[in-house]
């Protein structure tokens, strides 16, 4: 439906305005309040707003009796409302004022009707609505829904799935006969309120030129008759080629006169803007009362104002004047989002009016909160298109260049505000208790009762009451497996199981579903144990997820990492090929892994034995079992990553990738550990805003509607969510708040790396790039420690070169430092060297030194480390009875994750420049493997590294969300 807003100014005596004032205050008790008459008379009228000001002329000028009116419909509609239902009131105003009418007061408003333009004659004026397309019985319709919503959630609070309560909520809907009718959705696309576009050069140009058109067209016009007239003139007198030769110098000739205009309208308007002297005197106190008596009513969470200034003298300033107005214009229609005022939504209706045959500029304005929150806002939001404006009034804060400076002055501006305010003692509001955000909510709460399908929109829908919409880089962390949010260390007792799926997809599907309840989501596990369940791509087969799905998840993970293509990009070969691992090779497969972990071992030790009951009763069968040692429990003061160390000795899990929006981050926001959740869960924006590629699935393969939106309007970039088109048919997102785990069982020969280190410390004892300072008796552990880039006990070299932090501080509760820049604090290599294991597995700023780039770049390829030791027991390995490392990492993307870091960074031989070197931890060298370790006084080259880890087994595993368990588990019965 068409909205207008009106306005009339009708004149009489400046003599009358006191009493006309006083006349408007009388009648302020009749337009709030449910008795009100005047209130009465215009309700279901389809008024949004009015007011009644008066507005007092200069010298030679008339006084105005001003209305204003936001309406539904057309302005006759205005006109013809206040002349049928306020006649009463109306008529006793003008009698005041001795305004004299032969006809109707509908003809007479419309008689002085000002209607506003931005053309270079129109009377200049603007005008902005913040909810547009929304009638007023709509509103309150809305409301009452709303209402009644949120009183049936306090009595039936939501329970259960989503998309259970919204079914219920629409059967209490349909059984009352007035609601009923709002479960039929209006369209309303405005509600969308993506993100603005961003202004461009192209943009500009165009405006530039679109403004050339619209304010200097006069100028144009006889230009481009000149050039007419120069052309046919020397084209009829001297010939064709000189009419020609005429013609484009007549064109050169009228666009520097063009752009000569443009300079002086703009040298002009530069000298009146030094010229203007800002008035900064304060408020008369007796204005100051009346305009905060007319302020912040009871009962209402809105205000008018109503501000009455003086234009400066001159054509110039009414040019600038309609300048300003039509940039504003076109950046509202092509660059804010409908209902926003640049990044201000709380405006409900406002009008800059030109009063016609005066000096006057008024700006009235019906909006949301404080008068103070108000001016805020534009102070901080939109200080240049206030500054466009009111720059051309008398006594403004000084400006530059129409739109700069000005109201950023904040103080000076809302002093010069004030001055220039009116009380609005004659003030209506049709829905005087509702914010623009409200009305925008209960019109999301309409629209999307109606249209959810899905239980993620469901979701979003019951965020609504009490909440906002969820922001697409915020977790939703009931949906991640707990996994994401830590090694759980604070469940020092774990296992890892492989396992192999019945052949039979029913089978499968029946024992995802009977564990599905038990597996673990969210960032605040059980006390006692956690499950997590990933699965291979195997094992999505067996569960029955059709091939041309499969095919959607990304290939290193379907091919698997036994397949001979990831063998040679991970330099799995020799005695660390596929074929002889324990799991996870061609000939001992597995279809999925679960990860146990308790607070004791008699919990762990009964909780896998239910589930491998339930593996066996479902056709399937355990392939291999790892058990890491338990956890040392940390002393009071000290966390796991004090007193966790791996086999060879070190202290581990000290370099991870904090992950936004997780609690971790919260506590602990590392500038250059910090990354987007997109690099590590699925359905979120990278570090470059992009979201990661997703496995989809057709909707009509989730009957259950249980998997999200493909494409969730209902939050990303909205304000509010956008129900307006059903997600029954569109496509599902099978990997939202899903990641991918990468589990190595690595066998470590820890025998074999203390030998190395003690012969390498008697061969290079002299050398001498060993340091003076450095202890003897701690050769070997410097040796160690530059292979690894730390000490044993977490200190990096970068920091403590020459011996471990806790020798200095006489142990006590050291933390491992972890916020260096190899780059730029050590970017020869000489304390830890190019290619050492941290230096490799994470090179910070070390390609290119303190730059932030590098470091977003490195952070690309971040993985989050989850793994735990194991001694030889627990390895479950007839072959090697070693201690190792069950490595287990998560990554959004396994190729530019996990598989980069082995290929590219640790197992790459010219990394960094260097020559025949891999990593000397866990590179596999057979014994020709070095190192080489710089120093001022030349390089020590250790050579003979060791193999000292070997690979036992593994797999590429997807770790689906809540509601992927669910879909999957039910594939089968689909």
């Amino acid at each position: 439906m068409t909205q207008s807003l009106v306005t009339s100014a009708i004149p009489f005596g400046v003599e009358r305005a006191d009493q006309v004032d006083a006349k408007l205050k009388e009648f302020r008790p009749e337009l709030f309040g449910k008795e009100g008459l005047v209130r009465s008379a215009l309700r279901d009228q389809g008024v949004h707003f009015m007011s009644i000001t008066v507005v007092r002329g200069e010298v030679g000028e008339p006084t105005h009796l001003v209305f204003e009116m936001s309406v539904d419909g057309e302005p006759q509609h205005a006109f013809d409302t206040v002349g049928s239902k306020l006649a009463l009131f109306v008529s006793d105003i003008l009698s005041v004022a001795a305004i004299q009418s032969t006809g109707s007061l509908s003809r007479l408003l419309a008689s002085h009707h000002v209607r506003t333009g931005q053309g270079l004659f129109d009377v200049p004026g603007l005008d902005f609505c913040g909810t547009p397309g929304m009638t007023v019985a709509r509103i309150k319709r809305e409301y009452l829904l709303a209402r009644e919503l949120r009183s049936y959630f306090d009595a039936y609070p939501a329970a259960g799935a989503p998309l259970g309560t919204i079914a219920r909520v629409r059967d209490f809907v349909k059984a009352n006969a007035d609601l009923a009718p709002l479960l039929d959705p209006e369209p309303f696309p405005r509600l969308a309120a993506e993100e603005a576009a961003r202004l461009d050069f192209g943009f500009i140009l165009s405006l530039a030129f679109r403004g050339l058109l619209t304010f200097f067209w006069p100028v144009l016009c006889l230009l481009g008759l000149s050039v007419i007239a120069a052309t046919i003139v020397a084209g009829l007198s001297q010939g064709f080629a000189v009419g020609v030769i005429a013609f484009f110098l007549s064109i050169i000739t009228a666009t520097v006169a063009v752009l000569a205009v443009v300079v002086s309208v703009y040298l002009g308007l530069r000298r009146l803007e030094v010229a203007n002297t800002p008035v900064d005197t304060l408020v008369n106190p007796d204005v100051m009362a009346s305009l905060t008596d007319a302020e912040n009513l009871k009962d209402t969470q809105q205000n008018h104002l109503a501000g009455i200034s003086i234009m400066q003298a001159g054509l110039l300033r009414g040019l600038t004047l309609r300048i300003a107005f039509w940039v504003i214009g076109q950046m509202a229609t092509r660059r804010f989002r409908p209902g926003f005022l640049g990044d201000i939504s709380t405006i409900h209706y406002a009008r800059w009016v030109r009063l016609p045959k005066t000096n006057k500029l008024l700006f009235f304005s019906n909006y949301g909160g404080s008068w103070e929150s108000y001016l805020e806002d534009f102070i901080t939001k939109a200080s240049t298109g206030l500054t466009a404006a009111w720059s051309n009034t008398v006594g403004f804060p000084r400006t530059e260049n129409l739109f700069f400076k000005g109201a950023t002055d904040g103080d000076r501006f809302k002093r010069w505000a004030r001055r220039q305010q009116q009380p609005t003692w004659f003030w209506y509001s049709a829905y005087p208790h509702l914010t623009t955000a409200r009305i925008r909510t209960n019109a999301a709460i309409r629209q999307g009762l109606g249209m959810v399908s899905t239980e993620d929109e469901a979701a979003a829908w019951l965020g609504l009451f009490g909440s906002k919409v969820r922001p697409a880089t915020l977790i939703e962390t009931f949906e991640v497996q707990t996994l994401l949010y830590g090694g759980l260390s604070k469940h020092p007792y774990a296992t890892c199981i492989a396992i192999q799926l019945s052949d039979d997809p029913m089978r499968a599907c029946a024992w995802l579903k009977s564990i599905e309840d038990q597996i673990t989501f969210g960032d605040q596990p059980p006390a006692d144990k956690v499950l997590i369940c990933a699965l291979t791509a195997d094992g999505l087969r067996r569960l029955g997820l059709p091939p041309d799905v499969q095919d959607a998840f990304p290939t290193a993970f379907r091919l698997g990492m036994g397949s001979p293509g990831r063998a040679n990009l991970l330099a799995d070969t020799g005695d660390d090929q596929s074929k002889q691992w324990l799991w996870g090779g061609p000939e001992n497969a597995v279809d999925a892994a679960l990860l146990i972990y308790a607070d004791s071992e008699p919990v762990l030790a009964s909780y896998a034995g239910e589930l491998i009951s339930g593996i066996d009763a479902a056709g399937g069968r355990v392939l291999h079992r790892v058990t890491p040692t338990p956890l040392p429990q940390p002393k009071p003061g000290e966390t796991a990553v004090q007193t966790v160390r791996e086999p060879f000795g070190f202290a581990d899990g000290i370099s991870q990738p904090i992950i936004k929006g997780t609690r971790r981050w919260m506590r602990q926001s590392d500038a250059i550990h910090a990354v987007e959740p997109g690099e590590f869960l699925l359905g979120y924006p990278d570090t470059r805003g992009f979201f990661p590629p997703s496995p989809q699935v057709p909707a009509a393969m989730d009957p259950g509607n249980l998997l999200p939106l493909t494409e969730p309007k209902y939050s990303r970039g909205a304000l509010q969510p956008d129900f307006s088109t059903s997600g029954a048919t569109a496509a599902r997102d099978l990997g939202r708040n899903g990641t991918f785990l990468v589990i190595r069982q690595l066998a470590q020969y820890v025998d074999v790396f203390n030998d190395y280190l003690g012969d390498a410390a008697k061969r290079y004892a002299d050398h001498p790039a060993v340091p003076d300072q450095l202890d003897p008796a701690l050769l070997p552990e410097w040796i160690g420690a530059k292979m690894v880039g730390r000490w044993k006990d977490g200190s990096s070299l970068v920091r403590y070169p020459h011996g471990p932090a806790t020798r200095k501080q006489n142990g006590g509760h050291f933390r491992p430092d972890n916020d260096f820049l190899p780059g730029a604090e050590d970017p020869l290599g000489e304390r830890c060297p190019l290619g050492a294991h941290i230096r490799r597995s994470n090179p910070r700023d070390s390609l290119a030194p303190a730059s932030k780039d590098e470091l977003s770049i490195v952070n690309r390829h971040r993985i989050l480390r989850v793994g735990r030791g194991f001694d030889a027991s627990g390895a479950n390995d007839p072959e090697e009875q070693k201690p190792g490392l069950l490595f287990m990492c998560l990554n959004a993307d396994i190729e530019r994750q996990f598989e980069f870091v082995q290929q590219t960074w640790a197992m790459a031989w010219q990394f960094h420049g260097l020559e025949n070197e891999v990593d000397p931890i866990t590179g596999r060298g057979g014994g020709m493997g070095r190192l080489t370790i710089p120093s001022p006084r030349g390089p020590l080259n250790l050579t003979g590294i060791k193999d000292f880890v070997r690979m036992r087994g593994g797999a590429y595993l997807f770790m689906p969300s809540r509601s992927a368990v669910r879909f999957l588990a039910r594939l089968g019965s689909n």
